[in-house]
């Protein structure tokens, strides 16, 4: 990580394509770049960076890189150290909360110390057409597995008419494991769908996504 960009060495020195580059470097505190650690979930093959944003003079942010799929993730979070796998048998971060030091065991269990794990996954904007065509989405068919019978997740689909509008929540469908299509109706020129858990000791693994989505006309 630099003050612009992100690089890798592989032979000689490559600029690593980063979908969320904007986000992370127009909202950093540079004065405070000593700050920013590194680190790695090898099992995962992710390597990562916290760091401060603009508007804090403490680590609060992060960004993470997983070098076998090209893919980015960022999130909140205060880790002044971190220790991967390997001595212990899940990584380890510590920070401190009201001048006290904490030290965090990661990637176990389902849940937040004890409160639930507010998990999600979002798309992009997606269209039809470059955006110049509106949609409608009347069904989803999930892909998810869930660690119980009792267990669910939710379907959030936004949408907007214009890149400038905020997004709107068009639609939330629950999904059990016992779910094989659930229907909604969602009309727009773009759309986003977020995928969330915020109830305990649930865990979900995310396949494709499948949408029944067609041209339609503005009314």
């Amino acid at each position: 990580m630099s003050y612009n960009n992100f690089y890798l060495y592989n032979g000689s020195v490559q600029t690593v394509p980063c979908t969320v580059q904007d986000y992370v470097f127009s909202d950093i505190n540079l004065t405070q770049s000593f700050k920013i650690n590194a680190f790695t979930i090898a099992d995962k093959n992710e390597v990562g960076w916290f760091y401060c944003s603009s508007g804090s003079t403490e680590i609060d942010r992060y960004v993470k890189y997983n070098y076998t799929e090209g893919t980015w993730d960022i999130g909140n979070i205060s880790r002044t150290a971190w220790v991967d796998r390997g001595i212990y048998d899940n990584p380890r971060g510590s920070s401190t909360v009201n001048n006290t030091q904490f030290i965090y065991v990661h990637e176990t269990g389902n849940n937040d110390d004890g409160s639930p794990m507010d998990s999600f996954i979002e798309s992009s904007d997606f269209d039809l057409g470059d955006g110049n065509e509106f949609m409608f989405v009347n069904r989803l068919i999930p892909d998810v597995s869930l660690n119980s019978a009792t267990s669910s997740i939710q379907y959030i689909f936004k949408t907007r008419n214009f890149p400038g509008q905020d997004l709107t929540t068009n639609s939330t469908n629950t999904v059990t494991p016992s779910t094989d299509q659930s229907f909604l109706r969602a009309r727009s020129r773009q759309a986003v769908v977020r995928i969330e858990s915020n109830t305990a000791d649930v865990a979900w693994t995310l396949g494709d996504l499948r949408l029944d989505i067609r041209k339609d006309g503005r009314r």
